[in-house]
């Protein structure tokens, strides 16, 4: 089941300088972006092209919203009102909403209380991001001092299981 990164989730990465840790442990963890992510990412002044550089080699797939499908009139619906940056979110919520494939690893506050309303379906749909880092570390995915990188990049704050994982992992 492969894990959809918001935008923040990837620009984390990438302010952590640890884009290609993100690409390795895709190629073991299935992840994937939506295709409006992608352009949020690529639009992004700072950071925009060594995004699309790093996303031509990744293992990262891109999800269309596909005209007509159940996703992309959920993301219509949850439109109004919503500055371009919000847009990708709301992609990923769409498609975690109207699909079990995917689980949707945020970490927008605002975010995250739409996806918790919008993801009703049984089983996961959402997890933040020190448990997407945590399971990329537990699969040997990921390094646990790149999953420390990307935490202290995000600047969020740290779950109170954090240390003691970190500890003995």
């Amino acid at each position: 089941m492969p894990y959809l990164l918001d935008s923040q989730v990837v620009s984390y990465f990438l302010q952590a300088r640890r884009e290609a840790a993100l690409a390795a442990a895709a190629e073991r963890v299935p992840c994937a972006i939506a295709e409006i992510v992608r352009d949020e990412l690529a639009e992004d002044p700072t950071r925009g092209a060594l995004f699309v550089r790093w996303l031509a080699a990744s293992h990262l797939a891109v999800i269309a919203l596909e005209i007509g499908s159940p996703a992309e009139a959920l993301w219509s619906r949850l439109q109004p009102r919503v500055t371009p940056k919000g847009r990708g979110e709301r992609a990923c919520i769409a498609l975690a909403a109207t699909s079990s494939d995917y689980v949707f690893a945020g970490m927008d506050k605002g975010g995250m209380w739409i996806a918790l309303r919008e993801l009703w379906a049984p089983g996961e749909r959402l997890i933040s991001l020190p448990v997407f880092l945590r399971r990329l570390v537990d699969e040997r995915a990921l390094a646990g001092d790149a999953a420390d990188d990307v935490m202290r990049s995000s600047s969020q704050v740290l779950p109170t299981w954090w240390a003691d994982w970190r500890a003995t992992a």
